[in-house]
């Protein structure tokens, strides 16, 4: 890991002690805890991010419809093993 940019933040004690414990229970520092929680955090939001530009444009311009479900109705579904 490279040093990166230095910043100070103000949290809770109670979330210190919590981080602390969880940080030594996982060999980790402190500060690796908080960058892997962080990137966690901001992963789980960037995916997000692209379900709400993929119901931006369903919204306007329809639901995609896979070629494969075009010939469905047309199948014989009692051949199909259950």
């Amino acid at each position: 890991m490279n040093s990166g940019m230095r910043t100070a933040i103000s949290l809770p004690d109670t979330i210190v002690e919590q981080a602390d414990r969880l940080a030594a229970r996982m060999q980790v520092s402190r500060n690796q805890l908080l960058v892997m929680a962080l990137e966690r955090f901001i992963a789980e939001h960037q995916g997000s991010d692209i379900t709400e530009r993929l119901n931006a444009y369903i919204d306007a311009h329809g639901q995609p419809i896979d070629p494969v479900f075009l010939g469905a109705p047309h199948r014989d579904m009692s051949k199909v093993e259950w």
